[in-house]
């Protein structure tokens, strides 16, 4: 018989026939016993397929390997979509991570923000505090200049690039930042805080103290001035005079383990090794790894007070420093009024300059010997 022209014996059929018989009865055994386990094909014979004789097939044609070939590198379709679009991240989860305390997620989220972001200067403001958070003072750095650039008068930028060139020890440079956010905020606490840490670095130690001196003139209840002005005290060796200060501004900010030693240090400097014992370990409680603190009160662990000093009260200490503060405005308050007056009526008057030392209560002399681990700075202002 004839097939589409291909001329087929009936013997040749029947040979066929034959063969798909018997390569269908042993799938159908195997599919039966298969249920059970799966077989090894480790041992399986391989036979080789049966060519029925005298059949001639045509070559595919061309179109047909084409389209075999693009269909067998292929995904099987569901499997594998389109790409998901990248998540689109808001500043508002990039904040949330910041005031988590996760920095180096927030410095990641707001590195995102800020290239889809570009023209938004509290997106680079906010990479930049995320940055100084995590240690990345360099490219804190960058974030709050590039802010800068976006907004020359972005007071909040000014304040913390000039922090982060403080903490990198450049103070000169700082300089020039606090008095660009001075000229725009002259009553700026943050900027006249960082105005004496500028001075301090500079070894301008009078014109440090005078600037932390406005800093809590303007907001009463700084305490970082008052630890920054109590050290530079105890670095003078000024003992007594650190004290009102330093015990303001724990009794202001109890939970911040470098006013506890520093305060402790003076304490200890003026002979009250117990009550500095007791506040070493105050700071060790809020930090149980702080080192200077476990030094200092290894130090002060058995105390040789003399029997007749009187003990100290931490609080009439800090409201002698309250005291102290309203001297200074009173002061202020007095030059601002001679300054209102007519030339002709004004009073030629002597400067005014009220010290620590006016309302410092003299809590004695003597303490430990010059190995006591110095007061910290820490990283406040």
């Amino acid at each position: 018989m004839k097939v589409k022209g291909i001329v087929v014996h009936r013997w040749a059929v029947g040979i066929g026939v034959a063969l798909a018989l018997a390569a269908v009865i042993p799938l159908a055994v195997v599919a039966c016993r298969g249920a059970e386990r799966p077989t090894s094909q480790a041992g399986e014979e391989v036979r080789e397929p049966v060519q029925p004789p005298d059949i001639t097939l045509p070559p595919p044609p061309a179109e047909a390997e084409i389209e075999l070939a693009a269909d067998a590198t292929a995904e099987p379709e569901g499997l594998i979509g389109p790409p998901e679009p990248p998540l689109e991240v808001t500043y508002a989860m990039a904040e949330s991570a910041f005031l988590e305390a996760r920095y180096d997620m927030a410095l990641q989220l707001f590195t995102f923000y800020t290239d889809r972001r570009p023209g938004n200067p509290w997106g680079y403001y906010m990479l930049g505090l995320s940055a100084w958070k995590f240690g990345a003072l360099g490219q804190a750095e960058a974030a709050f200049e590039r802010a800068l650039t976006l907004d020359p008068g972005h007071v909040k930028s000014l304040v913390n690039l000039a922090r982060v060139l403080l903490d990198r020890g450049h103070a000169y440079e700082a300089m020039l930042e606090i008095e660009e956010v001075l000229a725009i905020a002259p009553e700026s606490n943050a900027g006249l805080r960082l105005l004496g840490r500028a001075h301090h670095q500079l070894g301008q130690v009078d014109e440090a103290i005078d600037a932390y001196r406005q800093a809590i003139l303007v907001d009463d209840t700084d305490a970082w001035s008052m630890n920054n002005m109590g050290l530079i005290m105890i670095e003078q060796e000024r003992f007594a005079e650190a004290l009102p200060p330093l015990a303001r501004a724990v009794e202001l900010r109890d939970d911040v383990a470098i006013f506890q030693n520093n305060l402790g240090v003076a304490l200890e400097r003026t002979g009250h090794f117990r009550c500095a014992g007791a506040t070493y370990r105050s700071a060790l409680a809020i930090d149980g790894s702080y080192e200077n603190a476990q030094l200092n009160l290894a130090r002060v662990e058995f105390p040789d007070e003399p029997p007749e000093l009187e003990p100290v009260d931490l609080g009439q200490l800090a409201q002698s420093f309250i005291d102290e503060i309203e001297g200074w405005r009173e002061a202020v308050a007095y030059r601002d009024w001679t300054e209102q007056l007519d030339p002709e009526q004004r009073i030629v008057l002597e400067p005014i300059l009220v010290t620590e030392a006016d309302t410092a209560v003299d809590v004695g002399s003597g303490g430990a010997e010059a190995d006591t681990v110095p007061a910290d700075r820490g990283t406040g202002g």
